[in-house]
């Protein structure tokens, strides 16, 4: 059985320094996989830019004398066709807009310069096979990425704004990244009372994608292994895997050509924990269900990666879920770690007080503390409902955590 997989990134990266395009880089990459599989073995070849398939096949061939064991086989009789390629601006006129937005925070915020890189990314992938299976995914998107930094500043930055979409909203941009700079200069004091913290999902979830992953508790060596099939978290607490390329920026479909069915998305579902995220084969090895979280790179055998985990959103917006109307808004926060029985400590370096739709202004230098099964537990508070654009365009979690000066 053969299978081929094709990929092409196209990019234009303007790099930005002091508030002004220093550079333009365009990049144009394709790259092709072919595998082959027989007798429960996996041979693979790949190769950049225009290349025989006929040649790749043949080494995909000759590489099944390795041996590398491949029991599942390939997927059959699968179709997929997605496409998110309508953002259309040629390099003239992301400069020129690039340029607006520069010159506009400039004018505004004489005292503060913005460096870094905006990109341009279009987006392709296509998994193909002789067994039915024909996927394809194709993207475009704007990736905003301003290091922010005051004129009398002697760090590398001072705070940024980052965000990738599928639309090219200049405006936007300007009053979010002006609201960050505003917020930034205004220091205030640390509010007397037990505010709760507003953080993005990824800083708190990225023990999952090590203690939900198949392998960990397939070897038993989980955090949460005695919990699995347990309540252990808040009733309005679930976690799913997110396949939707509108909200993830990347294809339905795995490494494998797998799809995840709806029903075996939830991880952990009304705080109850369900089963742990894996591949085909690692589900087989295990006796788990088949996620479809596999990974790899175009020219290598598929293997268990990480996955989109998401926290079900509520039906409220930021503002409503905060008790009494303001938060700690997280915007950096290095050098942070769980540690092995679920304790969470940090020290975050920018923070903003926030009423949910508004920066207040910049709170001093915190440490941020909790534990697992509390602040997704009894101090869980939700997700909102609405995205903040501000914060990347992100669904912001709500929870408490121990805030303290450092």
């Amino acid at each position: 059985m053969r299978e081929k997989i094709v990929q092409q990134v196209k990019q234009t990266s303007l790099s930005i320094v002091q508030n002004k395009i220093s550079a333009v880089r365009r990049k144009n990459i394709q790259k092709t996989g072919c595998r082959v599989m027989r007798d429960n073995k996996i041979g693979v070849a790949g190769g950049l830019g225009a290349i025989s398939e006929d040649e790749l096949f043949a080494r995909a061939e000759k590489s099944l004398s390795w041996g590398v064991d491949y029991p599942t086989g390939a997927v059959s009789n699968l179709q997929s066709d997605t496409r998110l390629d309508e953002l259309m601006i040629d390099d003239k006129q992301l400069c020129e807009t690039v340029e607006k937005v520069l010159n506009e925070l400039k004018r505004r915020h004489p005292d503060f310069a913005v460096s870094n890189k905006v990109n341009i990314s279009n987006i392709s992938l296509n998994i193909k096979n002789d067994n039915g299976l024909a996927l394809s995914h194709r993207d475009s998107y704007i990736n905003w990425s301003f290091l922010l930094k005051g004129n009398t500043s002697t760090g590398i930055m001072d705070t940024f704004f980052g965000l990738v979409d599928r639309k090219i909203e200049s405006e936007k941009v300007i009053e979010s990244t002006s609201q960050i700079i505003e917020a930034y200069k205004n220091l205030i004091e640390l509010p007397v009372g037990d505010l709760p913290v507003i953080i993005d999902q990824a800083s708190l979830t990225r023990l999952f994608q090590r203690d939900l992953n198949g392998k960990i508790a397939g070897n038993k060596a989980s955090l949460l292994q005695k919990q699995f099939g347990q309540k252990s978290f808040a009733d309005n607490f679930s976690v799913q895997i997110v396949n939707d390329p509108v909200e993830t920026f990347g294809p339905a479909f795995d490494m494998e050509g797998s799809i995840c069915p709806d029903e075996l998305r939830w991880l952990i579902k009304n705080g109850v924990i369900l089963r742990p995220y894996t591949d085909r084969r690692t589900a087989m090895r295990y006796g788990y269900e088949n996620t479809c979280c596999a990974d790899g790179a175009y020219d290598s055998v598929p293997s268990l990666g990480g996955c989109n985990l998401e926290i079900s959103h509520s039906d409220k917006t930021l503002a409503q879920l905060l008790p009494g109307g303001k938060g700690i808004m997280i915007a950096i926060a290095s050098g942070g770690d769980f540690t092995p029985d679920g304790s969470f400590a940090s020290p975050v370096q920018v923070a903003w007080l926030t009423d949910g739709k508004q920066l207040l202004g910049r709170l001093p230098e915190l440490t941020i503390k909790g534990s697992l099964f509390d602040f997704f537990g009894k101090d869980f508070i939700g997700v909102s409902s609405d995205k903040i654009y501000l914060s990347g365009n992100d669904r912001m979690l709500v929870t408490r955590l121990a805030v303290s000066k450092l």
